[in-house]
């Protein structure tokens, strides 16, 4: 297995485009084209992280969190990241992290943290961005319908909501005449041709429409290939920062915060709002550090909020605003990344050996 191949993977589930302009997630450093034995998962990759990956052989390191989150203007490689730098190097590890494009991702980190709280009917709790929709027509012959279907289908395209390999297409004729130089798939140079074609139709969201055209091009038996692109009006598939869902049960104050730490197996947490003849069914939650957006979880009508990195200002408004707030910390929101991600792996990768890493919280209480 190369370190590409996974790399890839992770990328279709949470592809980089979704990450925050401020982020830095993707490959921190190291050859995509290594081979990946083992692979250790880590919420931060820090000194223990790397002592671990180092004593287990590991090829690769999948972190939340990318080491490299600000521009490095130097490198020394007696100090901090520049000798665990030079340790990957000497080791032959490669570093990849997958921070806020998996936070926003459909089966990312906040789905994860709204399902280990066992909320149900979970739905985006505020839009991040919404793909757009191009729908691409090409002429292809009979015999090579099929092929050329499954081409743009691996790659991408034929999407829409929660059905795959979506298309139309119908038969009729094709004319066109070889000139001088060409050497055509069907018919002679020079001769006014017909033949019967089939017209495929499908959609395709705007980060894929290159690699779809690339695989539908390569598929397609014709010297000179006949296909339109045209924009589609349409909204596409909406990802969304943050979730929210509901509890099975109405829950007081206290039976939330119990509920939540059981859940997260964390034994101290932080909380803001009145607790008095509370009721909590809807729940929001907003993995790490909350961006602030109180009137995002106010039009979601939710009862609670579960996150962590609470700002003292952006308490007293959820305060304001009557919403019941959790702050259970950066750690214990996100610590679930290291999970999401080893079943995600051992799932699609069944010959290599995953090891999570948990680390602990860098905050300890008194």
């Amino acid at each position: 297995m190369k370190c590409k191949d996974i790399i890839s993977f992770l990328e279709q589930e949470a592809p980089l485009w979704l990450q925050e302009n401020y982020d830095n997630s993707g490959l921190q450093w190291g050859d995509p084209e290594s081979t990946v034995q083992k692979i250790l998962v880590c919420l931060d990759f820090n000194r223990d992280a790397l002592k671990e990956a180092i004593e287990k052989q590991v090829q690769l390191v999948i972190s939340h969190h990318p080491i490299l989150f600000r521009p490095m203007k130097s490198i020394n490689t007696g100090f901090g990241k520049g000798a665990m730098l030079a340790d990957c190097i000497k080791n032959n590890i490669c570093v990849y992290s997958s921070h806020t494009n998996f936070d926003i991702a459909d089966n990312g980190l906040n789905e994860y943290l709204a399902k280990t709280l066992e909320l149900q009917s979970i739905k985006g709790l505020k839009t991040h961005y919404r793909d757009e929709l191009y729908k691409l027509v090409v002429f292809v012959p009979e015999e090579s319908l099929e092929k050329v279907q499954k081409a743009v289908f691996d790659a991408g395209a034929g999407i829409i909501g929660n059905y795959a390999d979506c298309s139309f297409y119908a038969e009729g004729n094709g004319t066109f005449r070889p000139m001088e130089g060409t050497n055509p798939y069907i018919g002679q140079t020079g001769v006014f041709e017909t033949v019967q074609e089939f017209r495929l139709e499908t959609l395709v969201p705007g980060y894929r429409l290159k690699e779809v055209v690339k695989s539908m091009l390569e598929a397609h038996p014709y010297e000179e290939v006949a296909y339109d692109i045209y924009r589609v009006e349409q909204p596409g598939r909406e990802y969304s920062l943050g979730r929210a869902g509901m509890l099975k049960e109405k829950l007081n104050a206290d039976e939330f915060v119990s509920w939540v730490k059981k859940k997260l197996y964390v034994s101290n947490i932080r909380t803001v709002g009145k607790t008095e003849n509370l009721e909590i069914q809807k729940v929001a939650v907003f993995c790490g550090s909350f961006d602030g957006d109180v009137k995002a979880i106010k039009d979601s009508n939710a009862d609670a909020l579960v996150t962590g990195d609470l700002k003292y200002h952006t308490a007293q408004e959820l305060e304001e605003a009557g919403i019941f707030t959790v702050d259970a910390g950066h750690y214990h929101t996100e610590k679930l990344f290291i999970k999401a991600i080893s079943d995600m792996l051992k799932n699609r990768f069944k010959d290599v050996i995953i090891i999570e890493h948990y680390g602990q919280d860098v905050f300890s209480f008194r």
